[in-house]
């Protein structure tokens, strides 16, 4: 069967020469007026729909946002001339269009587009069949949780609240969620330890807010499976720089914490987590996404979380592609507050960065310049070939700091060390 396209242009013309060239590999359904197309896409739904920018009744974008609220599934392209290109892509950015295309449009370049389009298409198919077997796979989880919290009864009772007997089980519930937690790692291609690093400092950012400790540990909880939904992004974009993403891709990267939500939130444990993560990329304006809250409307977690991933993120490179010293970072930050995060939680955040305490055992970065003698390495340091300059637990000497700095004035790029407070 033919994947099936809807398209819809006040131009009699500009519909049948669509039709000739995509006629032999869609099913093709076009319609001049934007009304009757969505009257025939509510009992019809098809896997691509292509629309006019600019109709005599209504606006490509607002067909298309229509299409979207029917179902966000099907990929919107909107055809635009040059002079409206400014309008197509805030389309995108608005969430409604998936790609644009010129007019006129070249034959072998729009093929491709819808090519790709239904091939992402297939490897979201995959991905939400997946998506669904991992909550499944949660529930049997959940109702094997039920039969530990069966047998912890049982112990309790046979060994009269044997306190030596709970600690295991207690043991085992803790390795079994860090071996949880370190499989999302691994398969989000989080190999520098960026959740557990942001899942300590969020709890320790929620002690310093004077927050519950029970807040603080469901904080710390979707801290560590926040990515797992990376599963639905295309594996091409995970590992790409933010700032080196399309509008395309960027409206994909937004929509990942959803689906963790949606998978952690299968399990008792992780349902108030599940919370935190969907809300993530809210901002303090109400701009964010998915339901664009505003200030004391977003969960405290999700606030919390969404400044230290950030700050991780940024340092660490996956926003600009380099590398940014924590100083440097905390700066880029500042104007984003009031707009993007919480001035409150900012405020406490740089304090926490800047002067951590020893008690609250945190891994932080630090620039070469603000490292000191006995401060121990939190994990291996690499150099931008990903050789290992020095192994996780180092304690750092002076000798071992310069050779640090002379790397760093050779390469020319910034070098972050994590340290262990």
């Amino acid at each position: 069967m033919l994947p099936s396209i809807l398209i819809v242009d006040d131009e009699v013309e500009v519909l049948k020469a669509l039709q000739r060239v995509l006629r032999d590999d869609y099913d093709v359904h076009l319609y001049e007026n934007p009304t009757e197309a969505l009257a025939f896409y509510k009992e019809t739904p098809t896997q691509i729909v292509i629309s006019d920018m600019k109709m005599p009744t209504m606006s490509g974008a607002e067909f298309l946002k229509r299409i979207y609220e029917i179902n966000p599934r099907t990929k919107r392209v909107v055809l635009t001339g040059y002079a409206d290109t400014e309008m197509a892509v805030q389309a995108i950015n608005e969430g409604h269009t998936s790609i644009y295309l010129n007019k006129p449009w070249n034959n072998d370049e729009l093929k491709t587009k819808l090519a790709d389009l239904i091939s992402e298409l297939k490897d979201e198919n995959k991905k939400l069949s997946a998506i669904k077997k991992l909550k499944a796979d949660n529930q049997r989880l959940f109702l094997n949780q039920k039969s530990l919290d069966a047998v912890t009864g049982f112990i309790q009772e046979e060994y009269d609240n044997s306190i030596e007997e709970l600690s295991h089980v207690k043991t085992f519930n803790n390795q079994l969620l860090r071996l949880s937690a370190n499989l999302v790692s691994m398969y989000s291609h989080d190999m520098q330890g960026h959740t557990h690093r942001v899942a300590h400092q969020a709890k320790a950012l929620g002690a310093r807010l004077g927050l519950k400790e029970l807040t603080n540990i469901r904080i710390y909880l979707a801290a560590l499976f926040y990515r797992v939904g990376m599963y639905s992004l295309p594996s091409k974009i995970i590992d790409k720089p933010w700032d080196s993403l399309s509008a395309q891709e960027r409206h994909l990267w937004v929509k990942f914490p959803q689906a963790s939500a949606d998978i952690i939130g299968e399990t008792d444990i992780l349902k108030a987590s599940a919370d935190i993560v969907k809300h993530l990329y809210e901002n303090i304006d109400g701009s964010g996404s998915p339901d664009h809250l505003s200030q004391q409307h977003i969960p405290i977690g999700s606030r919390v979380l969404s400044i230290v991933v950030f700050f991780d993120l940024l340092v660490s490179g996956k926003v600009s592609g380099l590398p940014v010293c924590p100083t440097e970072a905390l700066i880029v930050m500042k104007p984003m507050v009031g707009q993007r995060f919480d001035n409150k939680i900012f405020g406490e955040f740089v304090k926490l960065i800047e002067a951590p305490k020893q008690e609250e055992l945190l891994e932080v970065p630090k620039s070469v310049d603000h490292l000191c003698d006995g401060m121990i390495v939190a994990q291996d340091i690499l150099n931008h070939n990903e050789q290992k300059i020095l192994g996780a637990q180092t304690v750092l000497t002076q000798a071992l700091i310069l050779r640090l700095v002379q790397y760093q004035e050779k390469t020319q790029k910034p070098l972050i060390v994590y340290i262990n407070v």
